[in-house]
């Protein structure tokens, strides 16, 4: 399969599929996608939220990282009520 064919079912894949049916590749892809975040000048990649790495916000996707709720999640974990 030559790149221009990729490059078409992609596109077709694009404009064919609902927000909804996008967020889903996105969160079957989480596992593979990191992102980079500098924090005191030095680069951390960040995995994505292993509960939920993304969501749609309005018509936005959300990715949210394992920082994103790490406070909360430590709250939960000490006190589950």
């Amino acid at each position: 399969m030559t790149k221009t064919m990729r490059l078409k079912k992609i596109v077709k894949f694009y404009n064919e599929t609902t927000p909804i049916e996008k967020c889903q590749l996105l969160f079957m892809m989480a596992k593979d996608i990191s992102v980079p975040v500098k924090i005191d000048g030095v680069v951390h990649c960040l995995e994505l939220d292993d509960e939920v790495p993304v969501v749609l916000n309005g018509p936005i996707y959300q990715i949210n990282t394992e920082k994103l709720y790490e406070n909360e999640k430590l709250k939960r974990t000490i006190n589950p009520n």
